[in-house]
């Protein structure tokens, strides 16, 4: 399958966004202004991503579910577990208690964010409520596709995020909501998808390519307006600006607007901003002096993640499906032109 260079530039921006949000607290004690909290958006940007990436991948290989689950849990699974073993590890020797039983539990079995665990046996856990978020994605949106198919599921998705998104605010009204609810990210996650499904229908992939020409500014101005504006709940005008722009910098990738996500450090850091994501947090519980010290090996740890663990893990899960998927025939080879493999997906 075809990679799409932009989307790791888009990637680098994503985890630059939750670094941006989070470091504020171990080197200043607290946000240094009520802007800057940009963590959700970076997160938001991520959800997007998965949603298109996730639904073009099951699209491309018509819905196989052993495969896309088995590879899925090779990509997954090891680095998280091994920061989770990591994380008991260290606490053992160190008496810090930041992890727990329940917080592990919640962690393994996807619902880390719904679980409410004290501090601060939570906070080696804690951002592991978004790869929660995005499991419970993986288990329910691909057998919806499959039992609706893509001509229905193209109407479900936009159709289900805008519900979503009109509850959320309703029940907000009089009602406390989580921000990590997962009701409350469906949105991103199912406004992504919806681009997966249209640009694989000729007529709307045109229809995207122009809009996307024309919206691209807006979208931008959108997204900085929401990033602003909004901390803890994001509306889902800034998840429709995140696709607006992805899908611009797919049609578009060498224009002045997009060429920089070409940028070797920033694809460079998307490449490995799973790792960066799940090794972040440890680094983040410290405080004092050494702090900007400790900071420096997020890069580290991340880089190892991703060669030792990451990509040996993600070829085995490859070797076990390679003969699971069906050939391909001729549209699913021009629809590589806007899918891309799995294995680098966030």
């Amino acid at each position: 399958m075809k990679r799409i260079p932009t989307l790791d530039g888009w990637r680098g921006i994503a985890i630059s966004l939750v670094l941006l949000g989070h470091l504020q607290f171990p080197l200043f004690g607290k946000p240094v202004a009520e802007w800057p909290q940009t963590a959700l958006h970076g997160v938001t940007i991520f959800f997007v991503l998965s949603g298109f990436l996730i639904t073009s991948v099951l699209l491309e290989n018509r819905c196989n579910m052993r495969s896309f689950y088995v590879r899925r849990f090779f990509r997954l699974m090891p680095a998280a577990w091994t920061y989770l073993a990591a994380m008991v590890l260290w606490d053992g020797i160190s008496g810090m208690h930041i992890i727990s039983g329940p917080a592990i539990l919640a962690c393994v079995f996807f619902y880390r964010n719904f679980a409410a665990i004290p501090s601060p046996m939570s906070l080696a856990t804690g951002h592991f409520w978004s790869l929660s978020v995005e499991e419970q994605f993986y288990l329910i949106w691909p057998l919806l596709l499959l039992a609706a198919g893509a001509r229905h599921a193209r109407w479900i998705a936009p159709t289900a995020a805008a519900a979503c998104a009109i509850g959320v605010a309703l029940w907000r009204l009089k009602h406390e909501l989580a921000w990590s609810n997962t009701l409350v990210r469906a949105d991103a996650l199912l406004i992504g998808c919806t681009l997966a499904l249209l640009v694989r229908e000729e007529p709307a992939r045109m229809a995207i390519k122009r809009l996307a020409a024309y919206c691209a500014v807006p979208a931008l101005a959108t997204f900085v307006y929401c990033m602003v504006k909004f901390e803890a709940y994001q509306p889902i005008a800034e998840s429709v600006s995140i696709v607006i722009l992805i899908a611009a910098s797919i049609h578009y990738p060498q224009s002045v607007w997009f060429r920089w996500l070409d940028w070797k450090p920033l694809a460079g850091l998307g490449h490995i901003s799973y790792s960066f994501y799940i090794w972040q947090q440890f680094f983040m519980l410290f405080h004092g002096a050494i702090t900007p010290l400790l900071l420096c090996c997020i890069p580290l740890f991340a880089a190892g993640s991703y060669l030792y663990i990451e990509q040996p893990c993600i070829r085995l899960g490859h070797r076990l499906t390679a003969n699971k998927f069906p050939a391909q025939n001729d549209r699913n080879r021009k629809d590589n032109e806007f899918l891309i493999a799995v294995d680098v997906e966030h």
